[in-house]
This record gives structure tokens, sequence and C-alpha cells, in this order.
């Protein structure tokens, strides 16, 4: 699996190995503002926010690809709103600290 998360324009995009294969998934600028306490809006800032949180966008992707029936025919996405499900569902609702890797 390539680690490495590219900005398109819109989102992070990046892989996660799911049942011995890669799947291509993005996350929202909102959902990584969201799991962490920084700014982010750059480019940049917004790839720098995503190496601060992957694992846990890492977990809530693959949270949604066990709860699927099939695999995905497109990017899987991670929204804000998969974020409020992952922290209800896990009893996190604290936010990374601007300087903390999770």
């Amino acid at each position: 699996m390539d680690p490495a998360a590219r900005w398109d324009g819109k989102r992070v995009v990046f892989e996660v190995r799911h049942d011995g294969s890669d799947v291509s998934c993005a996350v929202s600028p909102d959902a990584l503002r969201a799991l962490t306490s920084r700014r982010c809006f750059k480019p940049k800032e917004v790839l720098d926010c995503f190496a601060a949180a992957r694992p846990q966008v890492e977990a809530i992707a693959r949270g949604k690809l066990r709860a699927r029936t099939a695999p995905p025919v497109a990017l899987l996405t991670v929204w804000s709103e998969d974020v409020e499900d992952y922290r209800a569902a896990s009893g996190d609702d604290q936010r990374a600290a601007p300087g903390d890797v999770p």
C-alpha cells in the first residue's frame, strides 16, 4: 500500500488496505476539521491535517467498508457526518490538539 496522499482540489485522496486489497478513498476538509483542532484551508494545511488525523480517518474508512455488503464502485469518501458517527460509536468526543499525532 502506498501511504502517499494527495490533494485533488476538493478532498484528500488516499488508499487503505482492506481484505487484502487497496481501496481508493477520500476525506473532505470538513471531516478533517471535525477530527482536529486545526484550521486547514490551503492545500498544504489540509494535507498536514490529514497526516495528523490519518489513523482515525483510516479507521472510519475501514468501518464504512466493513458495513458495506458490496465493494465500493467508486471512491469511498469520509464525510464530517462519518466523523460524528465514529465518535459516537467509539465514545471519543475529543478533537486532537494541534500538535498531537493520534
